[in-house]
């Protein structure tokens, strides 16, 4: 035998194998010789679905089925049957058969009604049996698909739920710093919300990268104010952002098609703008105090920060006295505020301001051997500061319950002496 008999021979012994074993897969009822019986008395053809109906499914919920039987001959099937089912959108994963049309004295089949071993988007064969002869079946192929829900772009979520600063994307930084305070401000028809975030000492405002967690299509920003919707830009994960006042930065989500859209104004400060010259002073030079006096510039402070100071006073949250030479510590300071002619830019310098109001036995003595002569009056003097709409006021506790206040800043402190005459015990 030549070369090329050989192997046309071999290919026709390899296709026929494949054939043989193709008409075996699709058959459920093949003889080991390739052949269907045909001895039996079972008719299938009463086990035939003519629907098939999920347990999971509402009657009214929205399905397109799909039925093929399988030929039958002789009451026997020649190949499996098929059924395709698409679901309109359900949270549903696993479904079950809720019932079939056939006897159950006369036919069985697996899985069982009500076993939930459909899972959406994969195959799975339905065998049916005969009671009487279970050397033959009936099988079906079922695959359930459910489609992506469809929202109406005017009803899709959009929103910002965190917005952070991640050590790994921004230099200085020794822990990601993130918020979920964002509040909705109610501007009639107008979607907005603010939020604002405190970052380390010595942050360079004006390069800054922020991740955002949104729930929407689209997310842009923009850092003017006056800028109309073309001037945003899509807001990528390596954005680098000018938060340096008087930069106000932005964020817009957008549904879908971009029909609406809700708008974040983001600030950003440090924790301790406000620096004093010294950790300590004494007032009048030195000098005892008399009963009442004013000092406009008892020491100055440079803000740090990114944003102005209000002119309009930042009062001494807590007088703390921690020395006296009276039994009983006392404050005497009727005003210490913080104090500006204008608002306190960043680099600006401001000014410690104090009012006294002391008693006479403090401020002048008879020299006499009773009077044992010139001791300090000292006080821990606290400020405690919040931001609101790009400036730095007074703490106010009840203004940010519902307010665009926030208490970013950490407290400040210095230390406050004056020279009083001592007292006899």
């Amino acid at each position: 035998m030549s070369i090329k008999k050989c192997i046309a021979l071999i290919l026709i012994t390899i296709n026929l194998f494949y054939l043989s074993c193709e008409s075996s897969d699709d058959n459920p009822n093949p003889n080991p010789d390739g052949e269907t019986p045909s001895g039996s008395s079972v008719n299938f053809e009463e086990a035939l679905f003519e629907t098939f109906t999920l347990s999971e499914i509402d009657e009214h919920h929205n399905k397109d089925t799909s039925i093929k039987n399988p030929k039958l001959t002789n009451g026997i099937p020649q190949e499996k049957g098929k059924i395709t089912i698409e679901l309109d959108y359900t949270t549903i994963t696993k479904f079950s058969l809720k019932a079939v049309g056939f006897k159950t004295s006369d036919f069985t089949i697996s899985p069982k009604v009500g076993e939930q071993s459909i899972v959406a988007g994969e195959m799975i064969t339905y065998t049916i049996r005969s009671t009487k002869d279970d050397s033959v079946l009936l099988q079906y192929d079922v695959l359930v698909t459910v489609k992506d829900i469809v929202i109406d772009p005017a009803d899709e979520k959009i929103s910002i739920s965190k917005i952070s600063f991640l050590k790994a994307k921004n230099e200085g930084f020794d822990e990601d710093v993130s918020t979920t305070d964002i509040r909705k401000r109610n501007f009639g028809n107008f979607n907005s919300s603010v939020t604002a975030l405190a970052v380390p000492d010595g942050t360079d405002f004006s390069k800054l990268v922020a991740t955002v967690d949104f729930e929407g299509s689209y997310i842009t920003y923009h850092t003017d104010i006056n800028g109309d919707h073309a001037d945003f830009k899509e807001l990528k994960e390596d954005t680098v952002l000018n938060f340096k006042y008087p930069n106000r930065v932005f964020f817009r989500v957008y549904n879908s098609d971009k029909s609406k859209y809700h708008e974040y104004y983001v600030y950003v400060d440090i924790k301790n703008p406000i620096v004093f010259d010294e950790s300590s002073v004494t007032i009048n030079d030195g000098k005892p105090v008399s009963r009442t006096n004013t000092f406009n510039n008892v020491i100055g402070f440079t803000n740090q920060g990114n944003y102005p100071i209000t002119h309009s006073r930042v009062i001494a949250h807590n007088i703390e006295v921690t020395k006296t030479p009276e039994k009983d510590p006392i404050n005497y300071y009727s005003h210490i505020s913080l104090r500006g002619d204008n608002d306190i830019h960043t680099g600006e310098k401001g000014r410690l301001y104090i009012q006294t109001n002391f008693p006479g036995n403090l401020i002048w003595a008879t020299p006499s051997p009773y009077n044992p002569g010139i001791t300090t009056y000292t006080v821990n003097v606290q400020f405690r500061t919040m931001f609101n709409y790009e400036k730095i006021i007074t703490y106010n506790p009840n203004s940010a319950i519902n307010g665009s206040d926030f208490y970013l800043y950490d407290p400040v402190e210095i230390e406050v002496k004056a020279s009083v005459f001592a007292l006899n015990n």
